[in-house]
């Protein structure tokens, strides 16, 4: 097995289909296609049902695809700790935060930093779903919780305020609630079902008494946007309610809040260009109200 047919493996997995993943690796689909038969006779097993629809994961597949996709961020740790000195403040620095970190505070924060180091270069990993502490290798990683244990040095850099928000149409449509009981009869904003495990999805469950959104989304800028077009009431984090203009609910009901922590790589502690992302993050966060009463 050679890491060049992984890789093919990992595109077609992603794509389910030769002719996207040929045009992703900018490679022709046939070139595609021998990687992962010879990647399948390495193997001894069929790693896809071929069909003329696309190609789907067997389950031997699917039992690859977490352990090559672990394969891939380990090659690009290497990649991003030898491909510049040590001592030089270049290089790529990969980032791993939830989608509300990612798109309202970190890229924002990444302008100033840009001008100051431009041979600096960014790998965000943004998702509203975070990915396990023991399957990371990206070099800063942003978490609203405090992690048990990791190969990681951390630190608490403020804490996340979250509350429930409208728009000012939907306010004059429906009124607002005027204690947590009165959202029973409101219009929920809330999150998909593989997505109600998080602390602010349970906390808006428990806030309506059991109360189903009617709306569920998988992404927090989805809910900012259905928030501005009048479809209901939403939690979302304070500062991003405020910015937006939207109505505050129940403002002096009970908020949600969370701790945010910086994690840092052990493995590329010494890295010139990991420590001055770092510092200037920590400023950056110090500068920035995320606890807005």
């Amino acid at each position: 097995m050679n890491w060049d047919d992984l890789k093919t493996f990992i595109s077609v997995a992603k794509t389910c289909n030769v002719t996207d993943a040929g045009a992703a690796l900018r490679v022709s689909a046939s070139t595609v296609s021998r990687k992962i038969t010879a990647l399948e006779e390495a193997l001894g097993s069929a790693l896809f049902l071929k069909r003329t629809n696309g190609y789907f994961l067997t389950e031997a597949g699917k039992a690859l695809l977490p352990l090559a996709l672990e394969a891939e961020e380990r090659f690009k740790l290497i990649e991003r700790q030898i491909a510049h000195p040590r001592e030089h403040a270049g290089g790529c620095v990969r980032i791993d935060c939830p989608e509300v970190m990612g798109t309202h505070l970190i890229i924002p924060a990444l302008e100033q930093l840009h001008e100051q180091y431009p041979d600096i270069q960014f790998d965000l990993v943004n998702s509203a779903l975070s990915s396990k502490l023991t399957h990371s290798h990206s070099d800063i990683i942003i978490r609203l919780h405090r992690p048990e244990n990791g190969n990681f040095t951390m630190r608490c850099l403020g804490r996340l305020t979250q509350g429930l928000f409208c728009s000012d149409t939907y306010a004059a449509r429906h009124g607002l609630p005027r204690q947590p009981a009165d959202l029973q009869r409101h219009q929920l904003i809330g999150w998909t079902e593989e997505m109600a495990h998080m602390p602010l999805a349970r906390w808006l469950h428990e806030l309506g008494n059991g109360h189903k959104p009617w709306l569920r989304l998988q992404n927090l800028n989805a809910q900012i946007n259905a928030v501005a077009t009048g479809l209901g009431i939403a939690a979302l984090p304070i500062y991003v309610g405020m910015r937006n203009g939207f109505t505050r609910v129940l403002p002096a009901g009970p908020a949600h809040g969370a701790d945010i922590w910086l994690l840092r790589n052990l493995a590329s502690q010494d890295l010139k260009r990991v420590s001055v992302v770092t510092e200037h993050l920590i400023g950056y966060f110090a500068r920035t109200r995320t606890d807005l009463p």
